[in-house]
């Protein structure tokens, strides 16, 4: 069996990732971090339970109709972000890893997450300097190809350079012979 390199079609990753936690590992993850992180996360876990609880028994309605499509939908945009933080990054360079967005706004708002070639290339480096940070390096990263999109990540797929995904290639046909 043979893996493909080729990310996944954005919108089933943006729509689909969501559901494909597994509870099961994520509890084993916690208990390997230890007592006081797993009854952190057990506390956390039973107030948003008993909240959402208490939110049902005064309002289902709003429960099913609007915390719960919203809150999906608020995963969904953090996923789309995700996805083209990373979509046409080269992961053989590590200048190169991520995809940044230079716009002043957006860096402003989200605590310059948007330079996140230079967050992988030195995740040490501090929010507040990363302006800095792209400014030393900002020739190596031309040199090695460092991908920048000129909007926020989560209208990655608006970019107008935005690198084609190849195709899966079919396998070559097996032919039996006897």
């Amino acid at each position: 069996m043979s893996f493909s390199s080729e990310p996944e079609n954005p919108w089933s990753y943006v729509f689909l990732s969501f559901f494909r936690n597994n509870p099961a590992a994520i509890a084993r993850d916690l208990k390997k971090r230890g007592r006081s992180e797993l009854s952190w996360g057990n506390i956390a876990l039973a107030s948003f339970a008993n909240t959402l609880f208490v939110m049902f028994l005064f309002n289902w309605r709003y429960v099913i109709f609007f915390f719960l499509p919203f809150s999906y939908l608020g995963h969904c945009f953090s996923y789309l972000n995700r996805y083209f933080r990373h979509y046409g990054a080269d992961p053989d360079k590590p200048i190169a890893w991520g995809v940044s967005s230079y716009g002043r706004i957006y860096n402003w708002i989200f605590f310059y997450n948007a330079y996140h070639a230079e967050h992988h290339f030195r995740p040490k480096v501090h929010w507040t300097k990363m302006e800095a940070f792209h400014q030393q390096i900002a020739e190596l990263q031309k040199r090695e190809g460092t991908r920048v999109i000129n909007h926020a990540h989560m209208l990655g797929f608006l970019d107008p350079n935005l690198p084609k995904r190849r195709g899966i290639q079919p396998s070559a046909p097996v032919s039996a012979s006897n």
